[in-house]
């Protein structure tokens, strides 16, 4: 494997600046783990094809995970008041989209997730979870290796707000991963306040970078610095 480095942008007369993104290419399927360690995660290009990207990641330590919540209706039976789930369901693509695209709306987002919502590598899989017998939410699973899964992508269609099934779906994959023998969840990346809620996990881990901290309190204030950045010259500053 190699890293390769896109050179984007740089400043130096008034600001020093240096912006450009790595790229991780040629990864054997025995390296992935090793990778996965190292702060890497997989993306979607415009044409469908993955690429390794750095950035503060974020996962669950399996070992350290509990919860003894009940969050979704035992033995997966159909409830009205209660969420079930199906694992690699085969609901539409029409519905799967339709959800997505509430998600986004719901939270003013542009189409940041196209790429992930349209292409699906053979080792994606989704979850889908259903109120009141019908399709609400749905998270793409990646499985890179029989230790490690991502929780790619979750979108919900936010009908029923007071139902909390991001926390429910999240806290679900977390206990199904660990019952099924993985030792990590990667959670995706770690930035802004939008990432905060995912240090409130038992066995939560971020990337500092060179090496995997436990440490909340010094993850939460650097998202909350994330979103508290507005000019050219605060990022400078860093």
């Amino acid at each position: 494997m190699k890293i390769v480095f896109d050179h984007k942008f740089g400043a130096q007369e008034h600001n020093h600046i240096e912006h450009y993104s790595a790229k991780l290419m040629d990864v054997r399927d025995d390296e992935i783990d090793d990778v996965l360690n190292q702060g890497w995660l997989t993306d979607l290009s415009d044409d469908g094809d993955y690429y390794w990207y750095q950035c503060r990641s974020t996962r669950c330590n399996l070992e350290k995970f509990f919860s003894k919540d009940s969050i979704l209706a035992e033995d997966n039976k159909s409830k009205d008041d209660v969420v079930h789930y199906e694992f690699d369901s085969d609901v539409s693509d029409e519905v799967i989209e339709n959800i997505y695209l509430n998600y986004c709306n719901h939270h003013k987002y542009t189409d940041n997730f196209h790429n992930e919502v349209t292409y699906w590598l053979d080792c994606d899989y989704k979850m889908v979870y259903c109120y009141q017998h019908k399709p609400v939410a749905w998270s793409k699973l990646r499985m890179y290796t029989e230790n490690a899964i991502e929780t790619v992508l979750f979108c919900w269609n936010y009908n029923d707000p007071k139902e909390r099934i991001g926390h429910k779906s999240l806290i679900h994959e977390l206990r199904w991963a660990k019952d099924n023998g993985f030792k990590y969840v990667y959670m995706g990346p770690g930035y802004e306040q939008g990432s905060i809620y995912k240090s409130r996990i038992n066995g939560f881990e971020w990337w500092t970078g060179s090496e995997w901290s436990t440490d909340k309190n010094k993850y939460i204030g650097i998202c909350e610095r994330d979103s508290s950045l507005k000019t050219i010259d605060e990022l400078s500053e860093l």
